[in-house]
């Protein structure tokens, strides 16, 4: 990945960095998972359900990006684990399609019943132009209808439809029918978020849904999102891996709000949520209370197919950016601003403990190596009193597994971090008042001229966006070419969006805006708004070599200029209060303006966080030299 893999540099050859390449290769493949009984049993479902190519996404019926076990069909076909990608299986071949952010890994786990495509490459086609390209007419596509949006499916049945190909709706998910010792559903019980922390009643924001369906002239609500569902109720769970959430649908109307939730899950909050009017029903009476409901029906455009099947497609809108859930959560409130600036001090204490604990280490000669520090770093953090868990796995990447943005650090052999390459850590906690994701790259040797020039233009990025001010109705797509810019001077360049939104102890990855093309995934870029929180998180990524990104979170934050020309005008307040390390800057290529920065975050990063760590004087010293 990026421009260096194919050029001589100030690194070696060409031929040497393929070497170097190959045996990077060869070091970190563990074998994959032998998919041929599973593929067997999958197609004699397809053979008796009259199915030609079944697909197999990678979400549950909520879209979430992060599923319980139970839901992870498409990592049990394939053997892949990545967080997104699709699986095609047809009676003779089977395919994973891939973006640039998992092309390496898919490799290494797919088995030789597997077909790659990396999505992205020239020539390459995402899986429903190749479904149109590749099946013979009069073939069957057969899908889950829960799993796949109903854009996204209506979309594909036209396209299939141009070539004679008919999509099919099977009643049953055929990947479920032949999952042996598929594990069980998490029941962990769901609990009552304090108002302390979410800042507004869950009844003042079912009225506010309620108002804004009055403004329609009527009709239901329909949240299938499951962090939705957890923002409006003002409750959380723990079903799901790393996001506070639990499998549920609800239904707001003006007379009521109903949550169809496995009972098992809400027997410690039945009483709260009656006071706040929510009637409880069985988790898959959802359907049937749809199709007897009357009048229109409002949908998030990631809505499954089966929901709007169930509504019935006349009565059924589905929104884009102006959900009124999806934005009132975006639009953090006071109290869940505050949450999380007290979250992001404490867990750069946390951070900081760490780092000089590691860097210590690492001078002393210890052999370290990512899962250790990892798990050093989760320690430190579970000892604060309001950690919950985990934002995500923690991405524990030295030398050329860094080089992967989705690197998933192994439990058991994991690569010593050495002296010679780079060190990345992308890893956050869930706190009951925020939700946290920081990245920093360090170095413990003598970084190499290539490795602090890829550093610097990735840190130029990171500043030029951060030091943004721009009007309001800015989409972030328009403001992720400033931190691109940087890096294209030298041709580097990354395949994946410079930021996010993030979640009040909620999901790591929120939409719908961010700093990407789609802007956070929406289907039309989303304007950012004060009370926002987002991440900036440029890299680069030297495929078998090493790896770069530098990730802090902001605000969007009002603010004054000398003229304020056409309205409200917005920048960033800083929330991550980690230290960018400095030593694999080439201070040659910052402006004044970039060095007067990097300076300014440092000491604002000590001045807050030392009085937290004033017990520990080799953190001490360590944030004092930074």
């Amino acid at each position: 990945m990026g421009c260096l893999a194919s050029r001589p540099h100030a690194d070696g050859t060409v031929d040497e960095k393929r070497a170097l390449l190959d045996a990077w290769a060869a070091e970190t493949r563990t074998p994959p998972t032998d998919t041929t009984a599973r593929l067997a049993a999958l197609r004699a479902e397809m053979r008796d359900a009259h199915i030609d190519a079944y697909l197999v996404p990678t979400e549950d019926a909520h879209a979430s990006e992060y599923t319980a076990a139970c839901d992870a069909r498409r990592a049990y076909i394939s053997g892949f684990t990545g967080s997104a990608g699709t699986a095609v299986v047809l009676a003779d071949s089977a395919h994973l399609f891939a973006d640039g952010r998992y092309h390496i890994q898919a490799a290494q786990q797919l088995d030789r019943h597997w077909t790659l495509h990396k999505v992205g490459e020239p020539g390459v086609h995402d899986w429903p132009a190749w479904l149109a390209r590749a099946l013979p007419r009069g073939s069957r596509v057969g899908l889950d209808a829960r799993l796949v949006a109903y854009q996204t499916a209506h979309a594909l049945a036209a396209s299939l439809a141009a070539s004679d190909v008919a999509l099919c709706y099977v009643p049953r998910n055929l990947v479920d029918a032949v999952w042996t010792a598929r594990p069980p559903p998490v029941l962990a019980p769901v609990y009552e978020h304090a108002l302390a922390y979410a800042g507004v009643p869950a009844t003042d924001k079912l009225a506010a849904v309620r108002a804004w369906l009055a403004e329609q002239g009527g009709g239901a609500y329909v949240l299938s999102s499951l962090d939705e569902i957890a923002w409006l109720l003002n409750v959380r769970g723990a079903s799901v891996p790393c996001n506070p959430v639990f499998p549920a649908y609800a239904v707001v109307t003006a007379e009521a709000a109903h949550l169809f939730v496995d009972e098992r899950l809400v027997r410690d909050v039945r009483a709260y949520l009656a006071r706040i009017g929510v009637t409880l029903h069985a988790y898959d009476a959802v359907w049937a209370w749809l199709a007897a409901a009357h009048g229109p029906c409002f949908l998030h455009e990631r809505a499954s197919a089966a929901l709007v099947d169930a509504v019935g497609r006349k009565r059924a809108t589905l929104l884009r950016a102006d959900s009124p859930v999806a934005m009132a959560k975006a639009r953090k409130n006071d109290a869940e601003q505050e949450g999380l600036r007290q979250a992001y001090l404490r867990d750069g204490a946390a951070w900081v403990r760490w780092a000089a604990w590691l860097e210590e280490a690492m001078a002393r000669g210890e052999r370290i190596d990512e899962r250790q520090a990892a798990d050093r770093l989760a320690a430190l953090r579970r000892a604060d009193p309001l950690y919950v868990t985990e934002a995500y796995d923690a991405i524990s990447a030295a030398g050329p597994n860094a080089a992967l943005p989705h690197y998933e650090t192994p439990a058991a052999h994991a690569r010593v971090i050495d002296t010679a390459a780079p060190y990345l850590n992308d890893s956050g906690a869930q706190y009951h008042d925020g939700t946290i994701d920081t990245t920093r790259t360090v170095h413990f040797g003598a970084p190499t001229f290539a490795q602090r020039r890829a550093y610097t233009r990735v840190l130029q990025g990171h500043i030029q966006l951060a030091r943004a001010r721009f009007p309001a109705g800015t989409t972030g797509a328009q403001l992720d070419m400033l931190a691109r810019q940087p890096l294209f001077q030298d041709g580097f360049n990354y395949l994946h969006g410079t930021g996010h939104g993030v979640g009040a102890f909620l999901n790591v990855h929120e939409g719908p805006y961010g700093f990407s093309a789609s802007s956070g995934g929406a289907k039309e870029p989303v304007a950012l708004e004060a009370g926002m929180a987002v991440s900036d998180e440029p890299g680069f990524y030297e495929a078998g070599s090493y790896g770069v990104r530098i990730e802090s979170v902001f605000l969007v934050q009002r603010l004054g200029t000398y003229r304020d020309f056409g309205g409200a005008w917005l920048g960033f307040e800083l929330l991550t209060r980690v230290p960018i390390s400095t030593k694999m800057v080439d201070w040659s290529l910052l402006t004044d303006d970039e060095k007067v920065w990097l300076h300014e975050h440092n000491a604002l990063v000590c001045r807050d966080v030392l009085p937290l760590v004033q017990d520990d004087q080799r953190a001490v010293r360590w944030l004092k030299r930074q």
